[in-house]
């Protein structure tokens, strides 16, 4: 088996920057300030993978900013519809099928046509717990957004890797 260079800087550059990452969080969750982030990790993750999906460098931000972050804001419709018809089975029905429906559908426009951006976005809304509320919303975009910058910076650190350590 032949190690590529690359996957190897990739790997190294995610090793070091996903453990600075985590560590960072748990500074701050420890620093007793009272702006709860919980989830921040976990959105982190996904964002940086939505990075990559997107093809990494300046596309994989172009494309999966607006798309996490319609996402988001589709979950947060997805709740509202469900809660207007009272949390019982249709409007669960309703709703994600609107949520679904619609994150597929606003890809006609160029902003939002990366789909799997999208449901990453909407996914990592349910996953911090689908509150309307800031204490869903705010981990979740912050930690969206930091992972797409850390997919930025692990690309960037890995190129780095590549040509001045690894050397090729």
């Amino acid at each position: 088996m032949k190690l590529d260079k690359f996957l190897v800087a990739v790997s190294i550059s995610i090793f070091l920057l996903a453990g600075l990452f985590n560590f960072l969080y748990e500074l701050y969750a420890r620093s007793g300030i009272s702006f709860d982030l919980t989830g921040t990790v976990v959105a982190g993750f996904l964002g940086w993978a939505t990075f990559y999906a997107g093809g990494a460098g300046k596309d994989g931000l172009k494309k999966g900013i607006p798309a996490n972050l319609s996402g988001v804001l589709w979950g947060v419709i997805i709740v509202l519809i469900w809660q207007v018809l009272n949390f019982n089975l249709f409007g669960a029905f309703l709703a994600v099928a609107v949520g679904a429906g619609m994150m597929c559908f606003q890809a006609h426009l160029k902003w939002f046509s990366f789909i799997p951006g999208a449901f990453i976005g909407c996914s990592t809304f349910f996953a911090l717990g689908a509150g309307v509320a800031g204490a869903t919303l705010f981990p979740a975009v912050i930690g969206l957004l930091l992972g797409l910058l850390f997919g930025y910076i692990s690309e960037v650190f890995a190129v780095w890797i590549k040509t001045k350590v690894l050397r090729g």
